[in-house]
């Protein structure tokens, strides 16, 4: 179903998960991780994220990890093929552990999200867990955009996730509604927008770092997002 190596070994992860679990707890698979897989694979993403609201949901998630005895294996309805080589590590921000997937080690988190308040999840038939819907999508992306595009470790993948997203359709108001009830998103993504227009050796480091081979995609994607800010098109280089 999936190319990319990892990205295999991260589906059959997801594909071995207990639903129901998640379903109880109201804690939903997202991230930069989710938007690849559902669109061709743009890039590369390593780990498991999902998104649990603060309240009544984290608090069954954290009643299910003690009850557990802190066994990464609770999370699922079949464990071939996975190792996990210690206990789940489980605080105020969330549960964390490292599963094992044909060898290969991939990082799980599940995040206490205090921010927002999710939307009915998405479904596929590909996988049995619920997942963020497009608006949910799109407003953890720009709250992530928020805290970290400055930080140039990152490559600006939360500004690229935003950018395919916009190249399905607008930034729903909703989801920007949402996002700056926790705080301002919007001048941030105005500025991660022109620094990443402004410096073609930046993106060709992002591009590389994140194993991204449809640079003229995003680059469509971003202007976009520029056009939404009345801002101009992005000079391209050859690849781009």
């Amino acid at each position: 179903m999936f190319n990319r190596e990892h990205h295999k070994k991260i589906l059959l992860i997801l594909q071995s998960l207990n639903a129901s679990v998640f379903d109880e707890a109201g804690a939903y698979f997202g991230g930069g991780t989710l938007i690849s897989l559902l669109h061709d694979e743009y890039r590369w993403s390593k780990d498991v994220d999902f998104i649990c609201p603060v309240g009544p949901g984290y608090r069954r998630l954290r009643e299910l990890v003690a009850d557990g005895m802190f066994k990464p294996a609770l999370f699922f309805s079949k464990t071939a093929l996975l190792e996990f080589p210690r206990d789940m590590v489980a605080n105020q921000y969330g549960v964390r552990f490292l599963v094992i997937a044909d060898g290969v080690p991939v990082k799980f988190e599940i995040v206490a999200e205090s921010r927002l308040t999710l939307n009915i999840p998405d479904r596929f038939d590909w996988i049995p867990v619920p997942c963020l819907g497009f608006d949910d999508q799109c407003a953890e992306k720009l709250l992530a955009n928020a805290d970290r595009w400055l930080d140039t470790s990152v490559e600006s993948r939360d500004l690229i996730d935003l950018a395919v997203l916009r190249l399905q359709r607008e930034i729903p108001q909703a989801a920007i509604d949402k996002a700056e009830l926790a705080y301002p998103v919007m001048t941030d993504l105005k500025r991660a927008v022109s620094q990443f227009q402004c410096s073609a050796k930046y993106r060709a480091k992002c591009f590389s770092a994140l194993d991204i081979e449809v640079a003229p995609l995003i680059i469509d994607g971003i202007d976009l997002l520029a056009r939404d800010f009345d801002m101009g098109k992005t000079e391209r280089s050859m690849d781009e």
